[in-house]
């Protein structure tokens, strides 16, 4: 199963880090919200920080340009349950 993670626009390398390890992105601005599972906001986006609990705040991810190893590491182990509710009958 392939994710789409919304991105904030300034975070480019951790976008393209995401793209590296499979992942499906959108910049943040443009994310249609129903469909992103995840999301990945710059610290420095007080917007979406001040909103995390109303979207689904444990797939909310408040990141720097320089996180994006720690990003794919919370990513896999938050999404793995996700995909084992989605595949379960």
């Amino acid at each position: 199963m392939s994710f789409l993670i919304a991105v904030d626009d300034s975070l480019s390398n951790i976008r393209n880090a995401l793209q590296k390890h499979g992942y499906q992105t959108v910049e943040l601005s443009t994310a249609d919200f129903r469909d992103v599972d995840a999301y990945v906001v710059a610290s420095s986006n007080k917007d979406i920080t001040k909103r995390k609990n109303t979207i689904a705040d444990e797939r909310v991810i408040t990141a720097s340009d320089t996180d994006a190893d720690m990003v794919i590491n919370i990513l896999r182990d938050n999404l793995k349950y996700y995909e084992k509710e989605i595949d379960s009958p």
